[in-house]
């Protein structure tokens, strides 16, 4: 999933017009949440950095959707992607929703498709909300023990009233169980065309070679899961050329509460960017390290209905002053699964 971050500063003015649109953006939140209350019931996985893989099992179903809506706080707004940051404080409304189907076309080959939506309603500045498109299509076929796989994304990106970014990303992959199954790993090469619709010089073309293992200690209800990601991203303008090692450890725990699970998940993301070029705003080659900790709960209402409470904290270390902050992000959703 894209993720493009976009924070702001929730600040209070004294006058009709700033009153009036903060009322039309509070209404349009809690339409969204009695609208996802009324969704027909459903059952669905989740997302995570690179695609939880496991959860992923639990898609037994033909049709899937997933939904979910709520309030979101950043201590600094931010859009990462062109490293611009705020230092200032703001509150929006958050809903995604997410559909996919999946076929059986023969004896281990499976074929799926989705789409994915995604909103933020910042709560002053409407040139900060984003939206994002999400199509894709994928195909896996198992060989003995061994899966191969290969999916295509299409996404296109809002940033306030005017178009941000468009990405196609193409991904062939291998995957399999080992250990008597108390291990499952994955391998995948991603090609990624990026074009920033108003900033040409930083449209690129990404190569990526990652590698996930996920290792079971109490089957689905406990495991750790450890990836690497080494990712050569050329773009138009020489300055944002790089090339970035990445390393992400996540522990997943289920907990019973009565009759269903609670989901607990914490995890740690590292990388360490180092620019090809010098940096004309600061006459150096850039050198960054990001660090990025995160806990969320996921607790069941029902068979259907959720609400997740999340939490992460990202320390971004540059010496681009633009890219060098840090940001605590808070949100708490209401969501369902069919």
């Amino acid at each position: 999933m894209v993720w493009i971050m976009v924070k702001r500063r929730l600040s209070v003015k004294i006058g009709q017009q700033s009153i009036f649109f903060n009322f039309k953006r509070c209404t349009i939140f809690i339409c969204a949440i009695f609208i996802a209350f009324n969704l027909p019931s459903a059952r669905a996985g989740d997302d995570g950095w690179a695609g939880s893989i496991y959860d992923a099992f639990d898609k037994n179903d033909d049709l899937n959707f997933e939904f979910s809506t709520g309030i979101e706080y950043d201590s600094n707004v931010s859009v990462i992607d062109i490293d611009t940051q705020t230092a200032e404080d703001d509150f929006a409304a958050v809903f995604d929703a997410g559909v996919s189907y999946r076929a059986d076309l023969a004896k281990g080959s499976t074929l799926s498709i989705g789409y994915q939506f995604g909103q933020d309603l910042q709560f002053e500045f409407s040139e900060f909300d984003t939206q994002t498109h999400r199509a894709f299509a994928s195909f896996e076929q198992q060989i003995g023990d061994v899966e191969t796989g290969f999916s295509y994304h299409i996404v296109y990106a809002r940033l306030g009233s005017n178009g941000f970014l468009r990405m196609h990303r193409a991904s062939p992959h291998l995957a399999g169980y080992a250990l008597n199954k108390r291990v499952y790993w994955r391998a995948a090469y991603t090609y990624s065309d990026k074009e920033f619709i108003d900033r040409p010089n930083r449209s690129s073309i990404v190569h990526a070679g990652a590698g996930d293992a996920y290792v079971f200690l109490n089957g689905a209800d406990t495991y750790v899961m450890g990836g690497y990601r080494y990712e050569n991203e050329n773009a138009v303008g020489p300055e944002f050329d790089f090339r970035s090692h990445n390393t992400r450890l996540k522990l997943v725990q289920r907990l019973r509460l009565g009759q269903r699970k609670m989901k607990l998940k914490s995890g740690w993301q590292y990388e360490d960017r180092n620019y090809e070029n010098i940096t004309p705003a600061i006459g150096a080659i850039r050198d960054d390290e990001r660090h990025k900790f995160d806990v969320s709960l996921e607790i069941p209402l029902n068979d259907i209905v959720y609400t997740e409470i999340e939490y992460s904290y990202d320390r971004f270390n540059s010496n681009l002053p633009s890219a060098e902050f840090d940001q605590n992000i808070t949100a708490i959703r209401i969501g369902g699964k069919l």
